[in-house]
């Protein structure tokens, strides 16, 4: 979906309403979306205030086009920014207030946001109604048209493009969007039901033409046959082939039916369906994805599963779209975070740590509760980016301070190929701050480390028997390790820099900076 606007008297950024001192009208959806006999806004170019709940995808990246729904009324209205994201990852499930201008595209009804708050999260999302015609009535809403096939199988493309689809009766126009997993799929084959969301694209009044269906991702086509004879096959793959790419760090196994077997890592980043890390025994992972449907499964880090889907790639990170998942064990070995010196290919979907020096900006951490981006510097001179998704219970605590190794797990965000850039670290937990925010007891006994700076010894002089040192470089290497609970520790074969030392007690730990001359 394209459209030119011009962006100089729109403020697109997250504001909360307590401050907002510009007059607008309060409104519902149903209001917002009347029109007049030609099927134009009523209420066109008007300032309003709107509440409802997000639906996703946002199918637009870089900006924003998502649904604002309201279930009591049973309608939506679609949110729409030409390239600025407004600050806000779209959930399903938020409930927000929106206030923006009125728009029409097409016949499209949209509001243009200049601010936004979140209200709660977590909120059930509509099921879809079942239809057999696409009106001005189900705009903007989710839908099911059962027992459709495709009129022209030639019609499928790559990329973004329309397809018309049958139910032997009516036809109706599905639009596949670039932005989701199911564009660079081979075409479904036979009958399937399909569910998305109401769209129009109508240039000509009376706006009453174009409405077309947008399927969310591939769980929204039921099933999703690609015409293998007695069922569909998987492939059985490791972790590692299945993140195989190529020279433009493209997967090469987009579209393919396949099993893999991992560990769970993290936290479900997606409450209304599953979005998580599986990770093999030697720190290799990679994510599943599936929007609204958990297939049965009730998540918990751990769990060894074997799942069973077909792979995609959403702005760079490979992923996996599950069509079934079986739990094969539980309560697994986790694997602690491999130190690195920056963020790339290797990192993704990975345990990763990073030690870092500094904030860029510290006022980039919101600590509201909310989804936000917050960037810290690295002694090599990176920048690195932190993710803190509002379902990590980081997204709600003060912004760390101090010298930090911060672990995660690896993501990425590029929209264009090569996809090598746009790595992010996902911390997840309360661990994730070293020591900061770390929920092993900080040691409170007495404890002296000298001499500091030292030429080759250290001397570890505290209250209590501790069982472990571990010492990391400044760029996050783990450059000693020992269970020797001497309290003298030898750092001659360690070059002069500053270090951090981590000092393991049965119950709690210290952490401090050393250096060595």
């Amino acid at each position: 979906m394209k459209k030119i606007i011009q962006l100089s008297f729109v403020l697109l950024s997250i504001a909360f309403f307590s401050n907002n001192t510009v007059a607008q009208e309060v409104i519902t959806i149903a209001q917002a979306r009347e029109v007049d006999g030609e099927g134009a806004l009523i209420r066109l170019n008007q300032n309003v205030e709107l509440t409802g709940i997000a639906i996703g995808p946002n199918f637009r990246s870089g900006g924003q086009t998502w649904v604002l729904f309201s279930e009591t009324e049973n309608i939506g209205i679609t949110v729409f920014a030409f390239n600025n994201d407004v600050g806000y990852d779209v959930t399903d499930g938020d409930e927000l207030k929106v206030i923006g201008d009125l728009d029409e595209f097409n016949g499209l009804a949209e509001l243009i946001p200049t601010s936004l708050e979140i209200i709660s999260q977590g909120n059930a999302i509509p099921a879809p109604n079942v239809v057999t015609e696409l009106t001005e009535a189900n705009e903007a809403s989710l839908v099911t048209i059962e027992n459709v096939s495709l009129v022209d199988e030639a019609e499928w493309g790559s990329g973004s493009f329309n397809v018309n689809i049958t139910d032997g009766t009516n036809t109706f126009q599905a639009r596949i969007d670039s932005d989701i997993d199911i564009s660079g799929m081979p075409a479904p084959q036979g009958t399937f039901n399909i569910t998305g969301i109401v769209g129009q694209f109508d240039n000509e009044a009376p706006y009453f033409q174009g409405y077309q269906v947008f399927p969310r991702s591939v769980a929204d086509i039921n099933p999703y046959d690609t015409g293998s004879t007695g069922g569909p096959t998987y492939e059985k793959l490791t972790i590692t082939q299945a993140r195989e790419t190529d020279g433009d760090f493209v997967s090469t196994r987009v579209g393919d039916l396949v099993e893999i077997t991992g560990v769970v890592h993290g936290i479900n980043f997606r409450p209304s369906g599953l979005q998580f890390s599986i990770i093999d025994d030697t720190n290799i992972g990679i994510g599943l994805f599936s929007a609204s449907d958990t297939l049965g499964y009730s998540f918990k880090e751990s769990d060894e599963i074997t799942v069973w889907g077909r792979m995609a790639q959403f702005n760079g990170l490979t992923q996996i779209n599950p069509d079934s998942i079986d739990v094969v064990s539980t309560n697994n070995v986790l694997q602690i975070g491999t130190q690195k010196m920056t963020l790339d290919e290797s990192t993704e979907s990975s345990v990763t740590s990073i030690t870092m020096t500094g904030w860029v900006d510290p006022s980039q951490w919101a600590g509201d509760g909310s989804s936000f981006n917050v960037d810290f510097n690295t002694a090599g001179g990176e920048v690195i980016r932190v993710r803190i998704d509002s379902d990590s219970p980081l997204s709600s605590e003060p912004i760390p301070d101090g010298f930090s190794i911060v672990t995660g797990i690896g993501g990425q965000f590029d929209s264009d190929a090569p996809f090598d850039s746009g790595y992010q670290l996902l911390p997840y937990s309360l661990t994730a701050f070293e020591p900061y925010l770390s929920n092993e007891n900080i040691y409170e006994g007495s404890i002296e480390i000298y001499p500091n700076p030292t030429e080759g010894q250290l001397i570890i002089d505290a209250d209590d028997r501790f069982n472990s040192i571990q010492i990391y470089s400044i760029n996050g290497q783990l450059m000693l390790s020992t269970n020797n609970i001497s309290n003298t520790i030898d750092l001659n074969n360690i070059a002069s820099g500053i270090y951090t030392l981590k000092v393991i007690f049965d119950d709690a730990v210290y952490v401090q900076q050393v250096v060595k001359n």
